[in-house]
């Protein structure tokens, strides 16, 4: 599995299949392990879902946190997220 940007890619033919998406575990906001652990979860993720769809690489990836207010407890810890997005190609040589 490729990934890279679009520019990165420019020596290749790209033929999209979609955008997609795919997300890490929940945890509760206030955990000080590393971010970047859940990163990497999100992105393994995202890389079995563009292989289910036959997807030759991962275009333009991006990442953004979410996070889930826990309202039905009063002073519970909000849990988050990270969510990866990318656009899934299929590449064919030029």
């Amino acid at each position: 599995m490729r990934i890279g940007s679009s520019k990165e890619l420019n020596q290749e033919t790209l033929t999209s299949l979609g955008k997609i998406s795919a997300a890490s575990d929940w945890r509760g906001a206030g955990e000080t392990i590393d971010a970047n652990l859940f990163r990497l979860k999100a992105l393994h993720k995202l890389m079995q879902a563009a292989e289910d769809c036959d997807a030759d690489a991962l275009v333009d990836v991006d990442y953004r946190e979410e996070i889930l207010p826990r309202t039905e407890h009063p002073g519970a810890t909000p849990l988050k997220r990270v969510c990866a997005t990318a656009v899934a190609v299929k590449l064919k040589s030029a």
